[in-house]
This record gives C-alpha cells, structure tokens and sequence, in this order.
C-alpha cells in the first residue's frame, strides 16, 4: 500500500501511536508511507521534502504566535499547508489517503480521494470538538465564543461529512465508536485501535518491587489538564500522608496552559504541601520513564467525563510495562484491563477511594508486589505495538482488496 498519511503532529512526532505505528511498523510491513506535516521552525531556505526513518515527510510552515492574533495565523497556515493534500494526490497516485485528527484536511483529503481513485481513511484519536465544548462550558477558554463556533464547525465536518463519507474510520477505542455509532455513523466502518507501547520497553515480572513504605513516591504521568482535574491527587497525598508522613506526589509532565499547572501548584500551597509536590515539566520520554521506575505506586486518574471515557490510557499501559502498582478509577478500558490482567481493580472517583486504594498496597506491599508482576506478561501479549501493527495491518488488506474504480477506467 502507498499511503499518504495527513496530521496535526508537528514534525518531528513524539506521540506513540503516530512515530511506532506509522513511523516503524507499517514501512517494515511493507507499505510505502508518505506524510505531509507541519514544521514551526521551517524557515524559507529549508528544503523538502525530507526523509524521516523510512518515510517520505513533505514540511509546511507553521508559524509560531501567542494570543488571538496568533491563534488566526497557525489556523491560516494551517489550511494552505492542508491545500498540499490535492497535488500531492494527483501527482504520487496513493492507494489511500488517511487523515488523522484534522477537519479541513479531512474534507481535502476526502476530494482528492474520490478525484484520484484512492480510499479515504479518518484516524480520531480524540474527540475534539466535544473537548472544546467542555472547555467552553468550565470556562477554561479565553475566548468563549470563537471557541464555541469552532467546536460546532468541527463537530458538522466530522460527524456530517467527514466521517459517514470516509471508506473507514479508525476510532481510538471501543466506546469512541459507541460514542460516533450515536452521532448516526455506521459501526461496521469503525475499527477501534487502542494505545500501546515499544515491544523493547516491556520489563520482566522481576522488575516488580513492594512499595516503600517510609518515604513512598506516589507519580502521576502524562498532562496536568483543569478539564481532567488532575489536582485531585494533591488532596490524595494530604490524606495518605495522614498514616504515610513521609509519602511525596511527582507529576511527570505539565500543563498545556500556565494555569493548568498553576491548579496543582495552588491546591499544594492551600494544603500546605508544596514541598512534597513535584513537577517536573515535559521530559524526553526516556527520562520521564526512569522516573515511573522510580516509583512505588502509579496513578491513571480520568476524570468521568464524555471525552475523557473514549480515550485509551497509554499510561496504564506504559505503568504495567513497567511492572509497577497502578491505583486507577473506573473507566470503559481499564477496568477491564486491570481485571482480566490481575493487576487490580478499579475504583470510584473519589479522592478517599484513591487514598484509600494507595493505603492498601502500603499496608500490604507484598501483595502489591505480586500483582504488579502480572503487568508486563499482559501487556506483551495483548498492547505492543507488534501486535497492535497486525491488526492494523490486516485491516487494511481487508479494506484494500475491496478496489475503488479509479476515474476514466470505467
């Protein structure tokens, strides 16, 4: 297959799904992949086309710029950039153009690939109109109502056009496509492809090791988000650090916005406990993960919203790899994970319920050992992205061996 693959990934990517899936697995099964991306320091005299591991990557530019004005020049840019889909199509001839997380590119992508005879895949790996909705609803958004219009156009693309017109759609989970099968999107299109990790990455059952109980560090990885209200953990920590004086909160990440890390540092500094909370700020991924191996007791928090119960943790999936306890509350994917792996169980969201839970593995930290060595095995078996290529893969010979008629063949 050649695949021209459009995303709202700056160049170079970093996420997961995106540099394993696309970067790595799909060239080594023998698909030819060419990417078209945004580049924020491409400057006049750089050239492209470039190579990028074993794919093709064609740059434009994506301006940089804080405020309304700012915001208008990325969105600017960002639709020229997108005009690239149609000449690139005529001119390389692709079996399938595939559009990942993007609206104007999604409708570009769609025309020129009923123009050119190639399939059209959409790839939602988030729902990103009813997430801006939600921000416009908590007041998280300084501009309320451009937002809101925003979030409307994006949703009448996706669920309107985008998607009842696509030959398929990959969804990141299987209630994202419970979720789009109710917005009147046919679910025999949708195939639910979730998060996982680097085969090298998998530690061994032995990696696991009770929990510290005289100075335990409690770590949270991924973003700070007001919308998922990961300051939570904070009143978590106060509670735990009641029988565990000595028990400190690490955030491996940070905020997308000032004020979302801002919500952390104000809930610590409220309880008095801002010298046994941490953040580190966004790391290199390598060093992010030495400190998950660092710690005793692991937290996956999603705040039970809509656009949060869609979503497929990479951190729980990261944390199991690593052998290490998990303290994680109900949600559509991992808690059945948790279950059907042994690793534990999930809980309410409820800040005693959490303390309550890391209480539990400190008292008994042998127990929580054991479970912990369970995660590595699961996640060998059933979230590598090895396994997860496969799939994909298969999915697209089906989907492919179906032949659009190419224009002036008939």
């Amino acid at each position: 297959m050649r695949l021209l693959f459009v995303t709202q990934d700056e160049y170079p990517p970093f996420r997961a799904d995106v540099v394993e899936l696309f970067g790595r697995q799909m060239p080594a099964r023998g698909h030819e992949i060419d990417w078209l991306m945004q580049a924020p320091d491409l400057g006049p005299d750089d050239r492209s086309p470039i190579r990028w591991l074993d794919n093709t990557v064609y740059l434009t530019r994506l301006p940089r710029g804080n405020g309304l004005l700012g915001r208008i020049m990325r969105n600017v840019h960002g639709l020229l950039g997108d005009l690239h889909v149609i000449p690139l199509a005529f001119r390389n001839r692709y079996d399938a153009i595939q559009v990942r997380d993007k609206f104007t590119a999604g409708i570009l992508g769609l025309v020129a690939a009923r123009l050119t005879g190639a399939k059209f895949f959409y790839w939602m790996s988030y729902p990103y109109p009813e997430s801006k909705l939600d921000q416009v609803r908590n007041g998280f958004v300084s501009h309320p109502r451009l937002v809101w219009l925003k979030a409307q156009a994006m949703k009448l693309l996706l669920y309107r056009v985008i998607l009842p017109a696509c030959d398929h759609a990959f969804v990141q989970s299987e209630r994202m496509r419970e979720d789009c099968a109710k917005e009147g999107v046919e679910v025999q299109k949708m195939t639910p492809v979730p998060m996982g990790i680097h085969a090298d990455q998998v530690m061994s059952a032995e990696a696991a090791r009770p929990p510290d109980t005289e100075s335990p560090v409690l770590l949270h990885l991924g973003l700070l988000m007001r919308l998922r209200q990961t300051e939570m953990l904070v009143r978590v920590l106060a509670r735990v650090r009641r029988r565990y004086p000595g028990a400190r909160l690490l955030y491996v990440g940070d905020g997308q916005a000032l004020a979302d890390r801002r919500a952390v540092e104000d809930e610590a500094c409220r309880l008095g406990l801002s010298g046994a909370v941490e953040i580190t700020g966004f790391l290199p991924m390598a060093e992010a993960w030495r400190h998950v191996e660092e710690a005793d007791i692991c937290f996956s928090p999603y705040y039970p919203i809509p656009v949060l119960e869609s979503t497929s943790p990479t951190k729980l999936i990261e944390y199991m790899a690593m052998a290490k306890c998990i303290v994680a509350n109900h949600h559509p994917e991992q808690t059945p994970i948790m279950a059907e792996s042994g690793v534990g169980c999930t809980i309410a969201w409820d800040e005693e319920a959490f303390a309550d839970k890391v209480l539990e593995l400190l008292d008994d930290p042998q127990q929580a050992c054991r479970r912990a060595a369970l995660g590595p095995d699961w996640v060998r078996r059933h979230r590598t992205y090895d396994v997860i290529a496969d799939a994909v893969d298969a999915r697209y010979a089906t989907l492919l061996s179906v032949p659009r008629v190419r224009p002036g063949t008939h």
